[in-house]
């Protein structure tokens, strides 16, 4: 059985404290890791700063030619890689293969484009001429979720080693072995030591650690109970934060939609992944002359998903994380039914022995505000005037999805919403150049684009006059 160990100043070490990774679905032993020794750390942070004095200097052409070998990297491994993640998250292999790891590496080609195209910014006046430089922070730690890990590796450390950062890494214990994989094969590139470090273990030991570390600047992606104890953590050396917590995402299905669009897209939003996805759908708002079609169509879909194996080509869905998530889960919705009066239309239920979750519909008699992180959309119908007011209800606002053949309404709520990515009519359309993040208690901060660049670096003014000053003679003499 193979041992992963973590990757720290360019050297791969263990510690006394060897954990068990296991298969998400099935329950087997995939791998060891190891918890990151306090030392082990230090000698990243250590490490990272040596290389940022090499990093923050190289020429963006240089970077840009780095950030492409790591984005190659990542394609050349693409199908152990997902493999990996596949057996190690519980998540269908398409999943992995097609989508996850592939955005990844998307995202390490476009930083590369990105600063090819990026350009000192020198404006001139009649006064002299000032100069926009671009400084990193120094040294950047990174906290991965469990769900997509290897993706938000490309969405947080390309971005950072675009703008000159070096990186410590922290995977979630449940989700580490992709990470851990993949720093064997960055290690055969010509990086400067240090400058991507991974550290392995468990959130309250190792996370709470770097969270409290003398780092510059870190990014969260995660719950926001987990970000409460990062937040509090990080006050001992207070840092730069780029956070996105995830929240309740809503979906608007009007009686003008094209319903059959509309509920493919809803179905995918709501249970890619088993429901573990930050952009997918919690509830779902059907304006109550369609409601009861709209209801029809959904648990006839919902019915024919197919849960397997991960590695199964037919499955449409397999395991959440771990038999305690599944258990939170299912007290959730047994909650729900007994206190808000929720109604199970399909599903309701784990399938014993495993860690699968039958995918479930909900119908609300009020508005709950939850995000599951599972494979459970809730349903509720709603009049057209009511929208605005809902959406201002909502105390999170990462993602809203809007189906409706009235492209004026669409754009109107689009526009007075506070979320930070809406889709009218469509799902998923984004890639590394549209910036990501949230609103209200979603988060703050932007990742992926020229904004995602910007959120890790401070930009410098320089200015250089070739005569007289603005204040030369203020005071008559």
């Amino acid at each position: 059985m193979e041992e992963y160990l973590y990757y720290v100043g360019g050297e791969f070490r263990k510690s006394n404290n060897r954990l068990v990774c296991e298969a998400a679905a099935k329950r087997e032993v995939l791998g060891y890791m190891f918890e990151t020794e306090a030392r082990d750390l230090a000698f990243a942070l250590e490490k990272s700063r040596q290389a940022l004095a090499i990093w923050r200097n190289t020429p963006f052409s240089a970077r840009a030619q780095t950030l492409r070998q790591i984005g190659e990297t990542i394609l050349d491994n693409l199908s152990l890689l997902a493999e990996i993640e596949s057996k190690d998250v519980g998540k269908i292999m398409k999943e992995s293969l097609f989508v996850d790891v592939p955005l990844a590496a998307d995202c390490f080609k476009y930083y590369a484009s990105f600063l090819e195209s990026l350009s000192v910014v020198s404006p001139a006046s009649q006064k002299g001429w000032d100069i926009f430089t671009y400084e990193p922070y120094g040294v950047a730690g990174i906290i991965l979720p469990y769900n997509v890990p290897l993706m938000i590796f490309g969405f947080s450390v390309a971005a950072a080693l675009a703008a000159g950062n070096a990186v410590i890494v922290k995977p979630s214990e449940f989700a580490s072995l992709s990470l851990l994989k993949l720093a064997q094969f960055l290690d055969k590139l010509d990086l400067p030591p240090g400058l991507i470090n991974i550290v392995s273990g468990r959130g309250e030991k190792i996370g709470k650690a770097l969270a409290q570390s003398e780092v510059d600047i870190l990014s969260f992606t995660g719950s926001r109970k987990t970000f409460m104890q990062v937040y509090r953590e990080s006050a001992s050396h207070p840092k730069k934060i780029i956070c996105e917590l995830g929240g309740c995402n809503v979906g608007f299905i009007f009686k003008s939609a094209h319903l059959e669009r509309a509920v493919d897209n809803i179905l995918a939003a709501a249970f890619m992944k088993q429901g573990q996805i930050c952009i997918g759908v919690s509830l779902l708002l059907i304006e109550e002359e369609v409601f009861s079609q709209v209801k029809t169509m959904l648990k006839e879909k919902v019915e024919k998903i197919h849960l397997g194996d991960p590695q199964d080509p037919s499955a449409n869905l397999a395991a959440l994380i771990s038999s305690s998530y599944l258990e939170e889960v299912d007290k959730k919705v047994k909650r729900l039914v007994g206190e808000a009066q929720a109604k199970i239309i399909s599903g309701g239920r784990r399938v014993e022995g495993t860690n699968f979750y039958l995918p479930t519909l909900l119908e609300l008699r009020e508005l709950v505000w939850e995000e599951f992180f599972a494979p459970v959309l809730m349903i509720k119908s709603f009049e057209a005037e009511e929208a605005e007011e809902i959406l201002e209800k909502n105390p999170s606002g990462l993602t809203l999805q809007i189906w409706t053949a009235d492209l004026a309404q669409a754009e109107n709520l689009a526009r007075k919403a506070q979320a930070g990515t809406v889709w009218i009519n469509t799902f998923a359309e984004m890639s590394p150049a549209t910036p990501f993040g949230g609103m209200k208690q979603s988060g703050w901060a932007r990742v992926l684009g020229p904004a995602g660049f910007f959120e890790f670096c401070h930009i410098k003014h320089i200015g250089i006059g070739n005569g007289p000053s603005p204040v030369e003679g203020w005071f008559g003499f």
